[in-house]
């Protein structure tokens, strides 16, 4: 699999380049700095006995890229976390990490650091990066946002179409200091094995196509994802939309497949998914009605997923369940408020008692983006209701307070 990347690469290198910078001097002096400044309240507020978990924080990240020079640059990413007096009496919720006392700790890390090649529409990277397919992504819900170790391939030779190739060996999650390796990142999800011994790698291969058709707007994709003696994985999804005079409609059916294969490192994986989302959009309003069927055993997800149903804290996709949700969101840009947005958010997940307990999910969410001298600060609150049947629920609070920036470039 790695030879196959290695000659496409060298294939590449050998047509020809394309140049912004003209030298090593500029190459630096006009690259880009952009980043975003996060200040978290996260709270996660239990029923029973169980001990709130709550962090408070301030952080964000900050990228650096160089122009290219023949087409090739160099990028670099620095995150960091840092505690604002956490109630230690609290257990980490999960932003900033734990000490050994179990207190809550701040934390720095290299996001990114790679080096990159773009030519005839093909971008090639080499290193820590943040990736996007639907089931390995950088699922940016906190502090931080999740990244990769590897090498991926993106060509836009062909109009509409996207295909893309990745060959992915170690991750970072959301609190995680340092690189583990994709086994262990499995290894640890729930029901997973204690631990794979072997370090396996995932290859990836997707395609997306804007199908040209005057109709309905139509894009289709496709992805397969392999890790060898593991389990692979293959999804397909398609979008809809069709816009009439005053409203709009659209429908996302998506099926996933998972299966281990091999030596079943993981153990015995045989499972799918069958999902459909669809919805209308008019006078600001976006009322979205969900269904989501999944197989005997649950997805495996660790690196962030594209599961038919996800909410602010559960998502589609035990074994054998069974999930319907209905979200209903506004603009408030068509009262003249710009920037102001906001949802609510219920599902209903169904399992068979011998597989465990139906759950409910109420989501609120409302968020606000400045625009004039302030573009780039945002506001945001969130708060679910979760509902266990049998069992301890709880509620789930978070505020964002965020500033996105950039700047640089060629003068």
């Amino acid at each position: 699999m790695r030879n196959i990347f290695i000659a496409f690469i060298a294939a590449v290198f050998l047509t020809g380049t394309a140049s912004a910078a003209d030298n090593v001097k500029e190459m630096f002096s006009q690259g880009t700095v952009k980043g975003e400044i996060r200040l978290l309240d996260f709270t996660r507020d239990f029923e029973k006995t169980t001990n709130t978990r709550s962090d408070t924080a301030i952080g964000g990240l900050f990228y650096y890229k160089t122009a290219p020079l023949k087409g090739i640059s160099f990028g670099a990413a620095f995150g960091t976390v840092n505690d604002i007096n956490s109630d230690d009496d609290d257990t980490v919720y999960g932003i900033l990490q734990k000490d050994t006392d179990g207190t809550h700790t701040s934390f720095s890390r290299m996001q990114e650091y790679y080096v990159q090649g773009e030519w005839f529409k093909t971008v090639i990277k080499y290193g820590a990066q943040e990736i996007r397919t639907p089931f390995m992504e950088v699922h940016d819900l906190r502090m931080l946002p999740r990244t990769y170790k590897g090498l991926s391939v993106v060509n836009n030779s062909v109009d509409r179409l996207t295909l893309s190739a990745y060959y992915i060996t170690d991750s970072m999650g959301w609190s995680d200091e340092e690189f583990i390796s994709l086994s262990d990142a499995v290894a640890a999800e729930p029901g997973g094995a204690s631990a794979i011994d072997d370090d396996k790698a995932m290859a990836i291969f997707g395609a997306s196509y804007d199908v040209p058709v005057d109709f309905v707007k139509t894009n289709v994709q496709g992805w397969y994802y392999n890790m060898a003696d593991v389990y692979s994985q293959t999804f397909l999804k398609a979008a809809f939309s069709k816009d009439f005079d005053g409203f709009s409609l659209y429908a996302k059916p998506s099926v996933l497949w998972q299966k281990s294969v091999g030596d079943e490192l993981n153990g015995d994986l045989d499972t799918h998914q069958y999902g459909i989302s669809g919805g209308v959009k008019t006078f600001g309003f976006d009322l979205t009605a969900f269904y989501a069927k999944t197989g005997d055993d649950g997805i495996v997800a660790p690196w962030g997923d594209e599961k038919a149903i996800i909410q602010q804290v559960l998502a589609a996709g035990r074994a054998e369940e069974t999930a319907t949700a209905v979200r209903l969101a506004y603009d408030f840009g068509k009262l003249g408020v710009k920037g102001l947005s906001a949802y609510v958010f219920y599902s209903d997940y169904d399992v068979p008692a011998s597989t465990g307990k139906d759950m409910t999910e109420t989501d609120y969410s409302v968020q606000y983006a400045f625009s004039g001298s302030l573009d780039g600060l945002g506001l945001r609150a969130r708060y679910a209701d979760i509902s266990i049947e049998g069992g301890e629920g709880y509620k789930d609070i978070r505020y964002y307070v965020t500033y996105k920036f950039a700047f640089g470039g060629k003068k």
